[in-house]
This record gives C-alpha cells, structure tokens and sequence, in this order.
C-alpha cells in the first residue's frame, strides 16, 4: 500500500485513538456509572497466572482464545483495568482502519470511506463506556479485516481471521456459508471447502485439546450459552415487556448467567419462535447471495458479498435470545459497509442502534430492570431499529446482466451502424 493509499486508513486510526484517549479518558465522559465485566476478566488472568487451567479447574464461558486476551492483558504492566483499556483502544483503532481498507477494497466512493472510518473512530462516543469494559471490540476488528480479505481475494487470510473470530467468540461461525458462496464464485468450489476445512480444523485443534484434559469443562461452555434464558434486552424479551407496559402481561425477571432475563413460558416460547426465525434468515441469505452472484459483475459482487455478511451478523445479533449491549460492537463497521441505495440509510440505522442503546445502557439499566416504561420503549426503538438493519442489509438481487454486445433499449444493435452510414452516405448523394 502506497503512503497516499495509507493515509485514510492511519487517519481513521489515528481519530480512533485521539477520540479515545481525549472525550474518553482524559475528559472522563461517560462515567457516571459504569457496569464493567472487567473484574471477571481479571479473575481469569489471575487464576491463569496462579497456574489454575481454565475449563478443567475452573468454569469458564467464553472461548480460549479470549482467555488469551484476559491473560495477555494481566502481563502488561500497571493497573489491569488500564492495561486491559488499552488493548480496546488498539482494537478500535485497528477496527476503524479495517473499516476504510474494507470500503476501498470493495469500491465505495472517498466520501464513503471516510464516513466508515469515521463512525467506526466515534464508536465511544456513539455507545459509551461500555467500550473498555468489554472485549468485543476485538471481534469489531477481525471483522472488518475479514471483510476487506475477502474482498481483496486474500482467501488464507479471511480463513485464518474467521478461525480466531470463532475462538474469541462463537457467533462469527455463522458467517461460514457466505464466504464459502464467495470464494467458490470468485474462485471454486473446491476451494471454498479447502479454506473453510482449514478454519474448522484451526478452530477444532484447541477445542479438542481442551476435549481432551477437560470434556465437561467444554461442554459447560456450550452449555451455558445453550441454557440461558432470553435475556431482558433481547428481541423476545422486548416484545414481552411491551406487552407488559400496554396490557400488563405477567413478566418476571430472574438473576441468572450473570445477567437479568426473563422466566416464564411466554418468553420463552417467543424466544422458540425468534430462534427459528433467525435460522431461517441466515439460510435465506446465503441463498440470496448464491443466486444473486450469478447476476452481479465484479465489483457488485463484492458489494453484495458484504451486505451478506452485514445482514447474517445482524439477523443473529437481532433475534438471538442473548443480546448485550456490546454486541452492538459487532454491527460496527458492517452496518456502514452496504452499498448502493440502501447504503446511507443502513449507516444511519446502525448510528441509530449504537446511541439507543446508551440512552438506557448503562444510566437507565437498573430501571429496564425494575420494568419502568421509559427504558423499555428506549430498548423497544433499539430492537426495532436491528430489524429495520437487517433488511437494509439484505442482499438484493439484480436482473442478470446483459451481453456486452447487446443492445441498448431504444437503440439499433452495433452491427447496424455501419450499413446505417452507408445508406445515409447514398442518400446525401
């Protein structure tokens, strides 16, 4: 990359950590209250240093590759917390730089790569402290540089970054069958399954070992994510806490998972509903984007690819059971990535979903709890603007591409134009 071409993507960067380091440390803002899951990111750095082996001695729900990350941070030196900190602040900067490199790479004008690097950089504004006290930014930038690898043909490297996206967190799975459709359309089939094998065996290799010294320790991993009710900011906990608020329908939460969500039948059979739903979009997709690669030239495939992966990744976050506000952070820079006519729109819904959700999160949480209306609503126009993303996402199809050769409506065929000039010469004379 040439010093012009990096120049966007360091600048993007660059804001990122200002953006970072200014408003949100040095001026403090956003942190009136603050719900951090730090301290337990810390217990697990702790145990490890201490030679306590996570999953055989001790319950842990997250991937190895994210208990890397709480390690990591603890062999920085100073405070955990600052370490830790810093680490996002890297993250966000690497996610904003991804953002413009991903635009680029799958055409979107200047006036679009800056505005993804841009959004991505003011993510701590838009969404509030909750940036530093989680770990999902890391996810935020191994998405975007999936992206741009998959649009560059960089076929090794998405593999590999969809593997360590799986081990950080397990959702990224979902993406599989749309980098599949895409490389075996831009390259082959037997690629495609060559490089998806290789990230399955990539993600397999550590969770069988893990297997192997602690099989009931892997299993509560799964199990845990497997047996958690909906919890009170997903989609069906939002739709039966709108019940709630305009017919009094009997809702009760529960303290469980380290969280809050809702117990009951009714929640849970919409939790049923909302998970077939989502199985069902993310089959949709992939289908969409099989049949609609038939169509596109190069370049609109890309484009399409892309709003293939925004829409998988938003239908799986909307209509989970499970939705936390970092999850937000996935959404970003996806949802600033869609072209064509749906592009500004789906940007705007994406900004929309990130200060939402700080309106409630953190100050108003509590109160989410406690059922009063104002946080409900506030988490109700969140959810719904999720569902708005998802179809502005959605990848369009497009009428299949005429021959280069075939005629413009209203206009002769090529093959007419010189007998047109002969005639016209014969007439003058």
């Amino acid at each position: 990359m040439t010093a012009r071409r990096a120049g966007l993507p360091l600048g993007a960067a660059a804001l990122a950590v200002v953006v970072w380091l200014v408003p949100l440390q040095a001026f403090g803002i956003w942190t009136d209250t603050v719900i951090t899951d730090v301290p337990r990111y810390q217990r697990v750095a702790d145990d490890i240093a201490a030679g306590v082996l996570p999953y055989r001695d001790a319950a842990l729900e997250y991937p190895p590759a994210a208990a890397l990350l709480f390690w990591a941070a603890g062999l920085m030196p100073g405070e955990y917390g600052a370490a830790f900190g810093a680490l996002m602040m890297l993250c966000m900067a690497a996610a904003a730089a991804g953002a413009v490199v991903a635009a680029r790479a799958i055409g979107l004008g200047r006036a679009r790569q800056v505005a993804a690097g841009v959004v991505t950089a003011l993510t701590p504004l838009l969404l509030g402290n909750l940036v530093e006290t989680r770990f999902d930014l890391v996810l935020t930038a191994l998405l975007a540089w999936l992206v741009a690898a998959a649009a560059a043909e960089r076929w090794r490297w998405m593999w590999a970054l969809l593997a360590v996206a799986v081990l950080v967190k397990l959702v990224p799975l979902v993406l599989l069958p749309v980098l599949v459709i895409w490389q075996a359309h831009r390259v082959s089939g037997r690629a495609a399954l060559r490089g998806a094998a290789g990230a399955l065996a990539g993600v397999a290799a550590p969770l069988l070992a893990i297997a192997a010294v602690a099989p009931s320790g892997l299993w509560d991993m799964v199990g845990y994510h497997l047996d958690r009710p909906p919890q009170i900011e997903s989609l069906p906990a939002s739709y039966m806490l709108v019940l709630h608020n305009l017919a009094d329908i009997t809702v009760r939460v529960e303290n469980s998972y380290g969280s809050q969500g809702l117990s009951g039948r009714g929640a849970a059979v919409v939790a049923v509903i909302t998970t077939t739903l989502v199985i069902g979009a993310v089959v949709a997709v992939a289908a969409t984007l099989r049949a609609g690669l038939r169509r596109r030239r190069r370049g609109a495939d890309a484009r399409m690819m892309v709003a293939a992966v925004a829409a998988t990744l938003t239908v799986v976050v909307a209509g989970g059971k499970v939705l936390s506000p970092q999850f937000m952070l996935w959404l970003v820079p996806l949802g600033l990535l869609v072209a064509g006519r749906y592009g500004v729109p789906a940007l705007l819904a994406t900004v929309g979903a990130l200060v939402t959700t700080q309106l409630w999160f953190p100050g108003r949480y509590w109160d989410l709890v406690a059922l009063d209306a104002g946080p409900v609503w506030l988490l109700a126009v969140r959810n719904a603007l999720l569902v708005a993303l998802v179809a502005l996402c959605w990848p369009r199809l497009a009428p299949a591409a005429p021959p280069p050769d075939a005629p413009l409506p209203g206009r002769d065929p090529p093959a007419a134009a010189p007998e047109r000039a002969v005639a016209a010469r014969f007439l003058v004379d």
